[in-house]
């Protein structure tokens, strides 16, 4: 029998199981940086299956090892290769009538990452079952944190990548936009770069009846972020895409006070560093000259968060020819655009080759309309199995590749 068959076996020979233990993980969700029950729950099962593996990786995040115990007969181009599932949850109330609903208020996991390393962990332990049948080193990251601080980033600076040296990385997102195991994929920029806006505006309060006695925050805020929006049409070419969200605005305190000062934050959004920059300098520039021009003071922050998301070419081509093969060149749909969403994976495709690609989760017949990070998410379990499949044949694949 193909070691491809075998994997395809025990896919569904084992798929209850990780069911069982996704609803497990869905049922107690916990947020970012506090993924302590998750972690403890990833590690019970590696340990029962006897993978060894580290917990407290940048974090709560785990690093699972298997090593391939067939003799090598080439020379490998990858002696390690790596798969990343991001674990946290989101301060959502879930609404979802299901049986494995959240136990914790006000938290759930609206974005499938109770999916992604339910997926790793059945990939881990198809991988463990096989390592007679291939050689190489596969590694597998259960990463904290993606949706606040980025959990990728410190698992990398803890050495996640090293001893053996990943060559590549490969890692799924669910997605509600296609249906149930339909591959998303997309040549090259996938997610956008991020950074975080923080603005005070300084002016002076003073009585309402007399505003010319003070500099009204309100007034200058306001202006300054009807000018951040043309920074996007007039600073930016109408065939590169960017963003500049502002998504809170707190001023005031009673209707006859001029406001002294206001509390702004947003998003700048950008596919490549140097559009980001510009953006920056035009934030900037914006903000603290129409102050100025008022009287008033800007405060800004511009904090650097993700970057940019780039799928290597080599890699998209290997999972390309496995989705045809193994699920149907049907089963494929090309992303026509990158997303301005970002994710954290962007790390590991920066500090190594990394594909980056979306399951479909979508049955079509849940009852509310199926969005990310929306009270009523309810994937379909049945897309973990595409996803277990490829992640699996994806690392025998690249381990078989010659220098």
């Amino acid at each position: 029998m193909s070691i491809d068959l075998k994997v395809k076996q025990l896919v569904e020979e084992y798929f209850d199981e990780i069911v069982e233990i996704r609803r497990d993980i869905h049922m107690h969700p916990e947020l970012s940086e506090h993924e302590e029950r998750t972690m403890n729950v990833i590690s019970e099962h590696l340990t029962k299956w006897g993978i060894p593996h580290t917990t407290m990786v940048g974090g709560h995040g785990v690093v699972a090892v298997i090593e391939g115990k067939a003799p090598c007969t080439i020379d490998r181009k990858y002696e390690a290769v790596g798969l990343r599932g991001d674990i946290d949850a989101l301060p959502i109330q879930e609404m979802a009538d299901v049986p494995f609903k959240s136990v914790n208020d006000g938290v759930m996991h609206a974005c499938g990452h109770d999916m992604h390393g339910s997926m790793l962990l059945g990939s881990a332990k198809i991988l463990k079952a096989l390592e007679n049948e291939f050689s190489g080193t596969v590694k597998l990251f259960f990463q904290p944190a993606e949706e606040t601080v980025g959990g990728a980033d410190p698992m990398i600076k803890d050495g996640c990548l090293q001893n053996p040296e990943v060559g590549a990385v490969i890692a799924f997102h669910v997605t509600e936009n296609h249906p149930t195991g339909h591959i998303e994929m997309r040549h090259g920029k996938m997610n956008a770069a991020i950074c975080d806006l923080i603005l005070q505006v300084e002016g002076v309060s003073c009585h309402g009846a007399h505003p010319e006695n003070g500099v009204d925050a309100i007034v200058v805020a306001s202006n300054i972020v009807t000018a951040l929006q043309s920074i996007i049409s007039r600073n930016l070419s109408p065939t590169n895409s960017g963003i500049i969200t502002i998504g809170t605005f707190h001023a005031g305190t009673k209707d006859n006070i001029v406001a002294g000062t206001v509390d702004i934050t947003g998003t700048l959004r950008a596919l490549d560093l140097d559009t980001m920059a510009t953006l920056k300098n035009r934030v900037r520039t914006t903000c603290e000259n129409i102050a100025a021009a008022y009287g008033a003071k800007a405060h800004l922050q511009l904090l650097d968060n993700f970057p940019p998301l780039e799928n290597n070419d080599e890699l998209f081509v290997v999972m390309e020819d496995l989705i045809k093969e193994h699920l149907g060149a049907d089963k494929i749909y090309y992303k026509p655009e990158a997303s301005l969403g970002g994710d954290d994976f962007a790390y590991f495709c920066n500090a190594t080759k990394g594909i980056y690609m979306n399951v479909g989760t979508n049955p079509g017949t849940r009852k509310h309309p199926q969005l990310a990070h929306n009270e009523y998410f309810e994937p379909d379990e049945e897309g973990m199995k595409a996803g277990i499949l490829l992640e699996v044949l994806g690392c025998l694949e690249l381990l078989k590749k010659e220098k």
